[in-house]
């Protein structure tokens, strides 16, 4: 799909290198961005590759920390964390937020303008899903969506968000979230390229065509408001970041940051273009999903010579 806009060079010169050197942070999407199948030491292809993990150890002697902001709940970042080093992460979609990883970690549930009381004893999860409005939706679309688990761990044990997936109509789930009596509404996190386990989806699970991933996600929670959150938190400036992303929904973190890559797998995704229209510090990777993300850190850290 084609874009104005330009793509990440392998050695930044003039206003783009100016900018890239301030850079002291990536915040990055996970899958379909810095991994690809959940793993750290295979390239796009699926091979067998120790490029990630060798960028990894490069940024970070060059003074950059890369924290993933992801859809992913808590239980499966934080292991990423610990495993690869992160300094901190941000799970369910900017509503969880670590900016410290340590065995004494500093992390917030960041709720935007839903009510929450922390006092309660229950998790914002818990909140949305006492409203009846989940139930509802799923019981409406038999075959066209369900709830997920993360790898293999229980949709139960999301905190702030509501993980979903399927191809049932976006407006009209996001009228019954209007009516739940709760400011909720439902984000994109891109497409399905195969279902693992069990799945209830009318569909070729092992080649999905049309399924996404939701998150029924509390008003003003976004990946974007997230990590400005996260910014305040860690004591950052925006121009200090760089964003990365691989879907309409993960543009938002454009907002947030000084510079964002885009990654060109997502530009086949119907909203891609327009996201991208509105925003004018955006790069797009030269290559796909990890091998793009890696080319696109060497350059940042080509800048940072």
């Amino acid at each position: 799909m084609p874009t104005s806009h330009p793509t990440f060079p392998t050695r930044p010169t003039g206003e783009l290198a100016e900018r890239l050197r301030k850079v002291r942070y990536v915040i990055t999407d996970a899958d379909g961005t810095m991994f690809t199948g959940a793993k750290a030491t295979v390239n796009t292809a699926g091979e067998p590759s120790a490029e990630l993990v060798e960028t990894l150890v490069e940024l970070t002697k060059a003074g950059v920390g890369v924290i993933p902001c992801t859809g992913r709940n808590r239980a499966m970042i934080q292991e990423d964390a610990r495993v690869l080093g992160f300094p901190g992460w941000i799970a369910e979609m900017g509503g969880v937020l670590c900016t410290r990883q340590s065995s004494n970690p500093e992390w917030h549930y960041f709720t935007g303008t839903m009510p929450y009381d922390e006092a309660s004893g229950k998790t914002p999860h818990d909140v949305i899903c006492e409203t009846g409005v989940i139930d509802e939706v799923l019981a409406r679309w038999p075959g066209h969506l369900e709830t997920y688990h993360d790898n293999g761990i229980g949709f139960e044990y999301r905190e702030v968000t509501v993980a979903l997936r399927g191809d049932a109509p976006e407006d009209d789930i996001q009228d019954m979230l209007d009516h739940s009596g709760l400011p909720l509404y439902l984000s994109d996190n891109g497409m399905v390229n195969h279902i693992s386990g069990a799945s209830e989806l009318v569909c070729d699970h092992a080649h999905p065509e049309g399924i996404h991933t939701y998150h029924i996600t509390p008003a003003g929670v976004s990946k974007g408001s997230g990590i400005l959150r996260f910014i305040e938190l860690a004591g950052l400036e925006p121009d200090e970041v760089l964003g990365a992303g691989d879907s309409p929904a993960d543009c938002v973190i454009a907002d947030a940051v000084g510079t964002f890559l885009f990654m060109c797998n997502g530009l086949g995704h119907e909203r891609a273009e327009e996201e991208l229209a509105a925003r004018d510090n955006i790069l797009i990777s030269t290559k796909r999903a990890t091998d793009g993300w890696v080319a696109a850190m060497r350059g940042l850290l080509a800048a940072k010579e």
